[in-house]
């Protein structure tokens, strides 16, 4: 990923990571994380999933409602998780 990624996409990524317990071959509905999410943020939430899907974190499959966690966003999320947010 070349971009760098904003606290929206690193919370479904960890979610990600914690519904599937590491699996990288585990499909997980959307709606199972966009429903954590308020009302007004749902939308954002949906728009994010596609751009991890664009940048390769998340792998989309045949029917286009479930994702799974890409080797990429499986290295990010276990990033994320155990070595904890960075600060500038």
């Amino acid at each position: 990923m070349a971009r760098a990624i904003t606290e929206l996409e690193k919370t479904i990524l960890i979610s990600s990571l914690l519904l599937s317990k590491g699996n990288t071959k585990k499909f997980i509905k959307e709606d199972d994380i966009v429903i954590k999410f308020p009302m007004r943020q749902r939308k954002t939430v949906r728009r994010f999933f596609q751009r991890l899907v664009k940048d390769e974190c998340l792998t989309k499959s045949k029917d286009g409602k479930t994702f799974r966690l890409s080797i990429e966003g499986l290295k990010i999320a276990s990033n994320l998780l155990y070595g904890g947010a960075t600060f500038v």
